[in-house]
């Protein structure tokens, strides 16, 4: 085939990309069967359960934030479980591609860590929204911008404070690799707090080379994965890859991307939400939740 004929003319295995795109294939299906299937139960959910598992945890349409934090606690459980086997159904296919070298209770380890973040955000954050469809119309303007500087913030504390949830981190003790890429930052501009190693191989087998943080969190991070398998040159090349999108400022190009995305998604919640609700015989409180969540998942 011409196709092959053009990979191993490039120095590709044809063999190889077949089973990326399989790979890839696999994890596009699993992924449109979840949407299809998450969106089925939360407006079956929000159809016949909602209103009612409001009013058993004590809450009616003016309740407060405790109420509804109680409510999005209760919710976020239950839809995580109902999530449950789609990451189970990705971590099989991680398995079957050679790409992961996760046990099973490491699996749900890491399930349960950021489950736990997860819910701890949408505590905080959908009580206050539904304060906010009370207060203004302009809700989903200021929840925008409250969101948008969420994002930069969790971009700040990720490599101190979350990333170390899920791998250990050590600094790297290569002074000579230490040495070139911190010169190779400098001569792109780029300011580094250091490189770290990253350990982790006891979960994947993917080679990890990537500048995180923002600011005074920046650091190069490099997995041992990587260090192992490839050669310093190598690594060096993964890493100025890695610098350029620094320099070409694609990390804020990307987050006002998505910060313009979630605006507009913010929008149609704002607009379809209502009439939505109403054709369902609910009012506009936290029970809308998961009519909120199919709007926003389905625009963003």
């Amino acid at each position: 085939m011409k196709t092959d004929r053009l990979l191993k003319e490039y120095g590709f295995d044809p063999a190889t990309q077949m089973r990326a795109r399989a790979y890839q294939n696999a994890r596009l299906r699993m992924a449109a069967v979840r949407y299809g299937f998450l969106a089925g139960v939360l407006l079956l959910f929000a159809a016949i359960a909602s209103e009612g598992l409001l009013r058993s945890l004590g809450g009616g349409p003016a309740s407060g934030w405790g109420l509804n934090a109680l409510y999005v606690l209760v919710f976020a459980i239950g839809l995580s479980i109902a999530d449950l086997p789609f990451d189970l159904w990705g971590y099989s296919i991680e398995r079957r591609y050679g790409l992961s070298t996760q046990g099973p209770g490491s699996f749900f380890a890491d399930w349960l860590k950021s489950g736990g973040i997860n819910l701890l955000i949408l505590i905080i954050a959908f009580p206050a929204i539904y304060v906010g469809f009370k207060e203004s119309n302009l809700w989903w303007v200021i929840s925008w911008a409250i969101a948008t500087a969420f994002i930069v913030f969790m971009g700040f504390i990720s490599p101190i404070l979350l990333m170390p949830l899920f791998f250990k981190f050590e600094p790297l003790n290569d002074e000579e690799l230490v040495g070139r890429l911190k010169k190779l930052a400098e001569k792109a501009g780029v300011k580094v707090l250091g490189v770290s190693k990253m350990k982790a191989a006891a979960k994947t087998k993917r080679a990890i080379g990537a500048l995180t943080g923002i600011g005074a969190t920046r650091r190069i991070i490099l997995s041992d994965t990587l260090l192992d398998n490839y050669t310093p040159d190598e690594i060096e090349t993964v890493i100025a890859h890695e610098l350029g999108h620094h320099v070409h400022k694609d990390i804020w190009k990307g987050t006002f991307s998505f910060s313009a995305m979630a605006l507009i998604s913010l929008l149609a919640v704002h607009l379809a939400l209502p009439p939505l609700a109403r054709t369902l015989g609910l009012g506009m409180g936290i029970e809308t939740l998961p009519l909120f969540l199919i709007i926003l998942g389905g625009v963003l």
